[in-house]
């Protein structure tokens, strides 16, 4: 799916869930937009259907809330602000050699070769944590804020004409930028490596342009280094350039000669040679790396741009998109399988009838008997065999009354998820939790409390708890 087609499609997706009264999008706009999908494309595939429909009813919400369009561009692409990256880039690069002082080039100055050693610590930071598989975490973070505070400031804006659209657009801004991370890490980082490859052609430029305007001479000096090992450490900064070019690093002697002295007017070598030297060494440590990297991150986020990860809540979004569109969503299968949780008649019927909605369209509910508290491994050995080798969706019901216990609940949670990706990878498993029972005798706080404790021990299996009420 296309970046801008995902995008599309969960602004309408915020927009549905926050428009149950049809306020923004009258339900019979969504009717027709997903007839005239079905019309233009009856075979495609669930993906490009949304798409389509998609594309209709943003272009109504636009067309009665103009400013969405300008939300929409802010989280796009941004071509110019990488642009202002790489140039801010050259600048700082073309200010560097300008440390060295007006007349001199000190061919061990910390300014280019500070650049050339934080080169390798950024090389070796990329390697390790690529090696690692280490996740983006808090730089991610740190990105979706920044991406997004434009966004932020227009949809805070218009809470005070639309509340409702407003809060919708907030809900889509969360749900685009946790689906668009790896795309936007793809895209800074691109912006990132040209802006050091800028740096280094900034150094570059800067030298060359002195260097035709101004008699530049070379000096080293140092506190700790004689000429020998300061010959031994330029031989080594400088080798891969010196070989590049040509250009031989000067000899002990030279190197002597060349020494700043305090004190002693004058002193140094004309500078070219080593002009040529330091500008090979930028092109080798930096240049060409940070291009070589930035065109792989640049591929893969054309890639991801072109075919953006689909996030778990579409398919079951498509099913209740289309449930009304004849031929668009088969019926499906639900199978209810409660482990110590024991569902009275008029609570299990309610829970039947819930079933639908949260799964999206047609949806033939089945129940099975509740599997009795510390049977784990007969629950999980059944699991097949009471339905799971053909349920389309798998409903887990669990009791807020109950305090969640890993080597219990958690195993049956684990085990359930993973016996249905292999018995049925398409298939979806739903955590439910009825707050019926502790709703009835306890405090709202203690309510909230048990809530939050049973959706992060949910979440930390990979899943997300729904709650319900199935009192009367």
């Amino acid at each position: 799916m296309r970046e801008e087609d995902l995008r599309k499609i969960l602004l309408v997706k915020a927009v549905e869930e926050a428009d149950r009264d049809g306020t923004l999008l009258p339900a019979a706009d969504r009717a027709a937009a997903g007839r005239e999908a079905m019309r233009a494309a009856p075979d495609a595939d669930p993906d490009r259907l949304l798409a389509a429909r998609a594309g209709v009813l943003a272009e109504r919400i636009v067309a009665r809330h103009p400013f969405v369009a300008n939300v929409m561009a802010l989280l796009g692409p941004m071509p110019t602000l990488t642009i202002g990256v790489v140039l801010a880039g050259f600048a700082l690069g073309a200010s560097i050699p300008v440390l060295d002082g007006p007349r001199h080039i000190n061919v061990l100055a910390i300014p280019v070769a500070g650049v050339v050693l934080w080169n390798f610590a950024v090389y070796a930071w990329l390697f390790f944590a690529r090696v690692r598989r280490r996740p983006p975490g808090a730089p991610t973070t740190w990105l979706a804020a920044l991406v997004s505070r434009p966004a932020s400031r227009l949809v805070s804006g218009s809470r005070a004409f639309n509340a409702q659209l407003a809060e919708a657009l907030r809900a889509f801004m969360a749900q685009w930028l946790e689906a668009s991370k790896p795309l936007l890490v793809a895209r800074a980082t691109t912006a990132f490596h040209l802006a050091a490859a800028a740096l280094g052609a900034g150094i570059v430029a800067s030298l060359y342009v002195r260097g035709l305007a101004f008699d530049y001479r070379a000096v080293w000096e140092s506190t700790f280094l004689d000429t020998d090992q300061a010959r031994a450490v330029l031989a080594i900064l400088y080798g891969p350039a010196s070989w590049l070019t040509g250009i031989a690093v000067p000899n002990a002697a030279e190197l002597e000669a060349a020494r700043a002295r305090a004190g002693a007017p004058g002193g140094g070598e004309p500078a070219a040679r080593w002009i040529h030297l330091i500008a090979a060494s930028v092109l080798i440590y930096v240049i060409v790396p940070r291009l070589a990297l930035a065109l792989a991150s640049a591929s893969k986020a054309t890639r991801l741009g072109l075919r953006a990860p689909v996030p778990a809540a579409i398919p079951p979004y498509f099913r209740g998109a289309f449930a009304a569109v004849e031929g668009a969503v088969a019926r499906a299968t639900a199978v209810v399988m409660p482990y110590a949780c024991e569902l009275g008649p008029a609570a299990l019927a309610r829970l039947i009838a819930w079933v639908p909605g949260a799964a999206g369209g047609p949806v033939e509910v089945e129940a099975r008997d509740s599997v009795p508290y510390g049977e784990e491994e007969r629950y999980l050995e059944s699991f097949g065999a009471r339905g799971g080798d053909r349920a389309d969706v798998v409903v887990l019901p669990f009791s807020i009354a109950t305090t969640p216990e890993a080597e219990n609940h958690g195993t049956v949670i684990a085990g359930a998820r993973d016996r249905l990706a292999a018995l049925r990878p398409a298939a979806r498993l739903m955590v439910v939790v009825d707050e019926a029972p502790f709703a009835e005798r306890m405090p709202p706080e203690r309510v909230a409390e048990r809530r939050e404790a049973w959706r992060s021990f949910v979440r930390a299996h990979g899943l997300e708890a729904s709650f319900v009420s199935l009192g009367a």
